[in-house]
């Protein structure tokens, strides 16, 4: 009983860690992603990967290590998916009228052709297998496009409601509009895994998780394992029925500790003390082959996940004016750098406090589905925000200073007259110009004492803002053409300075005084 109820104090303190962390309570968000992120497996295994991060590399060996120790403890302890399955579980227990789990067969050839479709699709650069099937990145979809829009419309409408009386202890929240089509596939899975949790248990762990495929294989060999005790059991089935990943054969008293989660229920549940959480004995035979088997699946995991070479970016938008619709995060580098890594946990949609970073569903291409991508029809990127670096925990989006994020080149202003208003109604606009934090959407002279824009390439950074603010329809004037590979973009002051030392030298060289700047920057 006692380590049962261990299990349910420490997944619950996890999972409402991970809560917190999606819905930005904490205060230090980049030290709860470096600490939290490393707790879990497949992203952690990623970040290290890629770019040798020290906590990423600890976790990933603590993971393993209790896993060859006592088991697959992760999954019912620390995995916060694991722990959204038990909770659904719960109600199984609670409230349906057949309550008892049955023995499953053990799905070998579904779990590991899963398996090595991850693996191989990760070879050829597709992430679409891997971010469809991680325990963590499903978990943090749910979060932000279920979860987080649906307490804060419950929180909205409640202070709407007091607000009417003059009661104001209740403050109204920005609300996340998640992608229709992205909102809808994660609600349809999430209702998918409440029934095969109501039904099945833990079947998902036990056939689609790759997390799953690889911390069995660990179990296997555990030193400390489930095992009936042959001299109590008397094979009445109380451990079975409680056992939600189905893997206690009682008429044979056998356990497979392959799909065993550690969950303890069965130990809590047995009135005999015909089942028992106990060390390996010493005396039995090392079996060597398991051991070689696990280290090849363990390097070539690595192997995949390392060498994943990206496929070339198949934009999906609708915007047919653009070349280069996608644009990453700043700190992703690349297209190729970000597709290659991306689990899509959405954990940079949930933290992003302009909600400029969205799921994408098609748009990164059918390979890299659900990952996510800056949206400038609803907002832009923030000049000094770096949040999104700081949470991802997969190294997709490298971390950056606010010094650095500054001259980050994730696109490129693309101005087409045409379509300005200046041009088509000859009024006076300037909104791209006021909202440009480097001014390189710069204003010039065009008629009648109207200016019109001018994008200054080598001071743009892509942010977006000006897209966000044209007035122009159906098609914008000025927009955000992405950067496949991220560049570095000057800094403006220094430009003006440059500028103002070329007006002196003409001057100078022409006998005049010189001309002030046509346009001042501001930050």
């Amino acid at each position: 009983m006692k380590l049962k109820v261990l299990r349910i104090a420490v997944s619950l303190l996890f999972f409402s860690l991970f809560i917190m962390f999606y819905f930005s309570v904490f205060s230090g968000m980049a030290m709860a992603a470096e600490l939290l992120g490393a707790t879990q497996l497949i992203p952690a295994f990623i970040k290290f990967a890629a770019g040798g991060f020290i906590a990423a590399g600890a976790g990933v060996l603590v993971v393993l290590a209790l896993t060859f120790v006592f088991g697959r403890v992760y999954c019912s302890f620390i995995c916060p998916f694991g722990v959204l399955q038990d909770i659904f579980i719960f109600f199984r227990y609670k409230f349906a009228k057949r309550r008892v789990f049955r023995l499953q067969k053990n799905k070998k050839v579904l779990r590991y052709t899963v398996a090595a479709v991850v693996i191989i699709a990760a070879l050829a650069g597709i992430m679409v297998p891997l971010n469809l099937t991680e325990p963590f990145s499903n978990f943090g979809r749910i979060t932000a496009e279920v979860i987080k829009p649906a307490a804060a419309f419950i929180n909205n409408t409640i202070a709407g409601a007091l607000e009417n009386f003059r009661i104001y202890a209740v403050k109204r929240t920005a609300m996340h509009i998640p992608d229709p089509a992205a909102a809808i596939y994660t609600v349809l899975f999430l209702i998918l895994i409440f029934f095969l949790a109501l039904g099945k248990g833990r079947m998902y762990c036990n056939t689609v998780c790759p997390a799953g495929a690889l911390l069995g294989l660990a179990a296997k060999v555990s030193l400390f394992k489930i095992r009936p005790r042959q001299e109590n059991c008397v094979s009445c089935g109380m451990c079975a029925g409680v056992c939600k990943a189905g893997c206690i054969d009682t008429k044979a008293k056998k356990v497979d500790n392959e799909t065993c989660v550690s969950c303890f229920n069965c130990v809590a549940a047995c009135r005999k003390t015909g089942i028992e959480y106990s060390f390996q004995r010493p005396g039995l035979k090392e079996n060597t082959e398991k051991r070689e088997f696990i280290k090849k699946t363990i390097a070539v995991s690595a192997a995949a996940l390392v060498s994943a070479l990206p496929k070339p970016l198949r934009a999906g938008s609708t915007e047919v004016i653009k070349e280069n619709p996608i644009v990453t995060p700043p700190g992703s580098k690349s297209y190729a750098h970000f597709n290659k890594r991306c689990t899509a946990c959405h954990l940079c949609v949930s933290a992003c406090p302009t909600k400029v970073i969205k799921p994408s569903f098609f748009e990164h291409g059918i390979e890299h589905l659900l990952q996510p991508r800056l949206d400038f029809d609803d907002s832009y990127c923030l000049y000094d925000c770096v949040i999104c670096s700081e949470v991802c925990p997969t190294g997709a989006i490298k971390k950056v200073t606010k010094q650095e994020k500054r001259v980050i080149q994730i696109g490129i202003a693309v101005f087409r007259k045409k379509n300005c208003v200046v041009y088509e109604k000859e009024t006076d606009c300037g909104l791209c110009n006021e909202y440009c934090p480097t001014k390189a959407a710069s204003l010039i002279p065009y008629k009648d004492g109207l200016l019109i824009p001018e994008v200054i390439e080598s001071i743009c950074i892509g942010c977006g803002a000006c897209e966000k603010v044209c007035p122009a329809v159906p098609n914008k004037a000025i927009y955000v053409e992405g950067s496949p590979v991220h560049g570095t973009a000057e800094e403006p002051h220094k430009r003006l300075r440059r500028r103002e030392r070329k007006g002196r030298g003409e001057a100078a060289k022409n006998g005049s005084a010189p001309a002030a700047p046509s346009q001042p920057f501001s930050f």
